[in-house]
C-alpha cells in the first residue's frame, strides 16, 4: 500500500513539474508576443505620422500648383499627378490598416489558443 501511495506522489509530483514547465514557456511565449504587439503598434504609430506628414506635404505641393497653373497657365498636368500620389498615399494608409488589423486579429487567436491550453 505504501508503495502504490508513494508511486501516486511520484506521478503527482511529475505532473506538477510539467505543468510548471508549460506554464513558464506559455508565460515566455505571452510576454514575447506582447512585445511583439507592443513593437507592431509603435511601428503603425510611426507609419500613421509619416503618412500625415506625407499628406500634408502633398496638400502644400497641391496648393503650389495649382497657384502655379493659375499664374501660368501651363502646368495644368500637374494637379492631375498630385491627385494621383493622393490616391496611392490613401490605399498605402488603407493597406498599412488591413495589416495591423490582421496581425492583431492573429495574434488575438494565438492568445485565445494559449488560453485554451492552460485551462486544459
Amino acid at each position: 500500500m505504501r508503495a502504490q501511495i508513494a508511486a501516486i506522489s511520484d506521478e503527482v509530483q511529475s505532473l506538477v513539474r510539467g505543468e510548471a514547465s508549460q506554464r513558464e514557456q506559455l508565460e515566455t511565449l505571452l510576454n514575447r508576443l506582447n512585445g511583439l504587439d507592443a513593437r507592431i503598434v509603435q511601428v503603425g504609430h510611426e507609419v500613421t505620422h509619416q503618412l500625415g506628414e506625407l499628406s500634408g506635404d502633398i496638400d502644400t505641393l497641391s496648393v503650389r500648383s495649382n497657384q502655379l497653373a493659375a499664374d501660368m497657365g501651363e502646368l495644368t498636368a500637374l494637379p492631375h499627378m498630385v491627385d494621383g500620389v493622393k490616391s496611392d498615399q490613401a490605399r498605402l494608409a488603407n493597406e498599412q490598416a488591413r495589416y495591423e488589423i490582421a496581425f492583431r486579429q492573429d495574434l488575438a487567436e494565438i492568445v485565445e489558443m494559449l488560453t485554451k491550453r492552460r485551462s486544459a
